[in-house]
């Protein structure tokens, strides 16, 4: 009997070790943080390069590929009176901060721009119906500045563009 309570304990304690370590937690955008945007473009990206992070982003940030905007093709820009909405919209959405991530995105993605010509890169992996992506802010000559995560549902992705944009997602 106490070989089985022992063991039951054991089980109990490793469940409970997996289920807390593999939850690297979520944050929501502050909207201040997207105050300065100026203008959302929905783009095409072509990244034959990308590559998935086996382990946390945080352990990789030197790893992130920088931008190559001669790869990126604007498909639509959103309308200035759609913007506050946008952007109120993704600031409601959860992201991962550091968990199921790319070095960098590829196909259609989201690029927020900003006053001083920098950007953020908005991508999930909707072709493969995974929730991994990539949101990343870069210099306006396209040097990674920051990684903020990826979305903690695809469907938060896929509802932005297709909420948003006469283009939708195949």
């Amino acid at each position: 009997m106490k070989i089985r309570k022992t063991v039951c304990l054991a089980y109990l304690m490793i469940i409970c070790c997996l289920l807390c370590a593999c939850d690297p937690g979520s944050y929501s955008i502050d909207r201040a943080a997207l105050d300065n945007v100026v203008s959302v473009e929905l783009i095409e990206y072509k990244n034959p390069d990308q590559k998935h992070f086996a382990t946390w982003v945080s352990n990789q940030f030197d790893k992130l590929a920088p931008f190559d905007s001669a790869n990126a093709t604007v498909l639509e820009t959103l309308p200035a009176e759609k913007m506050d909405d946008f952007l109120d919209a993704f600031s409601k959405t959860d992201i991962l901060a550091s968990y199921y991530a790319y070095d960098s995105p590829k196909g259609i993605c989201l690029r927020l721009n900003y006053a001083n010509d920098n950007f953020l890169i908005i991508w999930a992996n909707y072709a493969e119906d995974k929730h991994s992506g990539y949101i990343g802010e870069y210099s306006s000559d396209g040097t990674v500045l920051s990684f903020w995560g990826s979305f903690s549902a695809l469907r938060d992705y896929e509802d932005l563009v297709n909420q948003y944009f006469s283009h939708s997602l195949p």
